[in-house]
């Protein structure tokens, strides 16, 4: 089925009415129907019999094959029922029970058009008799089948119908309402899909399925706690339930609760190893940095299927993410191979190769600009390049520019460093300085303390460079209290500089700022 509501399967019919045809003359037919007796001894609205229209017809030979039928049926030889039926229906075509049981068995082979007709003749041949509590019970699960068979042919509206018939004539009738809870989730009525099912486990209903229902919707409603509780009711009911696990897992990780949404989805892979599956568990590993365990799942996708550009995409950035840029840049460098006009790709391929391989990473982020160029991520690349390779006028002369676009706080921050860097290596330290302490307010909102300690050392030594020597004293002093372990060689240069340039600040040297 393609509709989303039959994500819980079209439910097979199991159980086979026990019905014993005893045809003792041509006005009257006694038939005994799930342990109610339902005589239809009413006048029919026909002219006539079907025995008196067919010379052939032959009620005992009739009632035969449908018992035969009835035994095939439950045995699960739901094509010779079928044959079964339709030869006693030959015979008898007023064996509206026979028609009912063919009915079932088409819709449980699937063969939803032949099943509908079949139980709309049912409908109209139990409207010839009189109402009666049995009756209300026998039309109830016809209308149900009914529901059930038009559900399947994406035939929504025919299909509430049918269940709401069914809820008239029976209000306690289990199918019904989980049928109609079908129903509602697949037009997204999840609140009445969660009274409806609520309703069919009032009125005795304790399927696996109605369960798994009813968690369903509660987690699109957000109802998550409540939702554990009747998804694991289906799944002690069902443990392979697919749907259930599938649903469990999403709630675990709305819970914050990985290790079991991971736990169900292994449970799931057990039955069905979809793609989708396999990738939604590698996603859990990779945010929890169970890199190796993400690893084998992206690989195992990709291996599947080739054409698979997510689950490569996803391997070569949990590869980038893991530490392994070797194997990430062969990876990358495949998946461009294959997909030459992917400016992401080759965006991630020169974020790796900047660093060691600047003329390369210049190469892919040039390519990324031409095919995406309204992104600035690909244009700031380009100048983060150019500053690796020593080509600091042409950096500038690419990234002033994208400083006046619409950027994220990341990109803005990219780009100012890089423009601060040319600019210090230009050796233009008041342009540089006005970057630094641009690139300072913003570490500083975001509790940067590491960079913000040696962007301080750097602001220092431009003040230093340009003769302002209080300020090179402030800075050097606030790098100093904050300087990590790992900035020992810059923290001796400013020691050795200290003397010095408290001497030039005594002296009287340097700018003068107005006081």
């Amino acid at each position: 089925m393609a509709t989303c509501a039959m994500i819980f399967g079209v439910p097979q019919r199991k159980e086979v009415i026990p019905v014993r045809v005893l045809l003792k003359s041509i006005l009257m037919v006694a038939c005994l129907i799930s342990c109610a007796s339902f005589v239809l001894a009413q006048s029919r609205t026909r002219a006539q019999t079907p025995a008196a229209n067919n010379q052939e017809a032959n009620p005992q030979k009739a009632a035969a094959l449908f018992d035969a039928g009835q035994e095939a049926h439950a045995a699960g030889k739901l094509e010779e029922a079928v044959k079964l039926y339709t030869q006693a229906l030959a015979l008898d075509s007023s064996i509206w029970q026979a028609e009912f049981q063919r009915a079932s068995a088409y819709y449980s082979l699937n063969r939803f058009v032949e099943a509908g007709d079949a139980i709309n003749k049912v409908l109209e041949q139990l409207k010839e008799f009189a109402d009666s509590p049995d009756l209300k019970q026998i039309s109830a699960k016809a209308q149900t089948l009914r529901g059930e068979i038009a559900f399947a042919r994406n035939q929504s509206a025919e299909a509430e119908a049918a269940f709401r018939r069914a809820l008239e004539l029976d209000p306690n009738h289990k199918r019904a309402h989980s049928g109609l809870a079908q129903i509602f989730i697949a037009n997204n009525k999840v609140a009445e899909a969660i009274t409806t099912a609520k309703a069919a486990i009032a009125a005795g209903d304790d399927s696996a399925l109605i369960y798994a229902l009813l968690g369903h919707a509660q987690s699109r409603n957000k109802q998550n706690e409540e939702a554990l509780a009747n998804l694991t009711e289906a799944l002690k009911r069902e443990p392979n339930n697919a749907q259930a696990l599938r649903d469990r897992a999403d709630v675990f990780l709305a819970r914050n609760d990985a290790t079991r949404a991971a736990a169900d989805l292994q449970a799931l892979l057990a039955i069905e190893k979809s793609p989708a599956t396999m990738l939604r568990l590698a996603h859990i590993y990779r945010a929890a940095r169970q890199y190796e365990e993400a690893l084998k799942w992206y690989q195992q996708v990709a291996d599947a299927d080739l054409a698979n550009q997510e689950a490569r995409t996803a391997l070569a950035e949990v590869l980038i993410e893991s530490g392994k840029s070797e194997n990430a840049v062969a990876q990358l460098e495949a998946l461009i191979k294959a997909e030459p006009n992917r400016a992401d790709l080759r965006s991630q391929l020169a974020t790796l190769l900047v660093v060691n391989q600047p003329e390369k990473a210049l190469e892919q982020y040039q390519a990324a600009a031409k095919l995406a160029p309204t992104n600035p991520n690909h244009q700031i690349g380009v100048g983060s390049a150019l500053v690796k390779m020593k080509r600091f006028d042409e950096a500038l002369t690419v990234l002033k520019p994208v400083l006046a676009q619409s950027l994220k706080e990341e990109q803005t921050y990219t780009a100012h460093a890089n423009i601060a860097t040319a600019f210090f290596e230009l050796k233009d330290y008041p342009n540089a300085a006005r970057e630094y302490i641009w690139m300072l307010d913003y570490l500083g909102k975001k509790g940067e303390q590491k960079k913000f300690a040696v962007t301080t050392y750097l602001l220092g030594v431009c003040f230093d460079k340009f003769g302002d020597y209080e300020q090179a004293l402030k800075a050097y002093q606030q790098f100093l209290a904050l300087a990590p372990a790992e900035q020992q060689l810059e923290v001796e240069k400013v020691k050795l500089r200290l003397p010095s340039l408290q001497r030039q600040i005594a002296a009287g040297q340097g700018i003068k700022r107005k006081k």
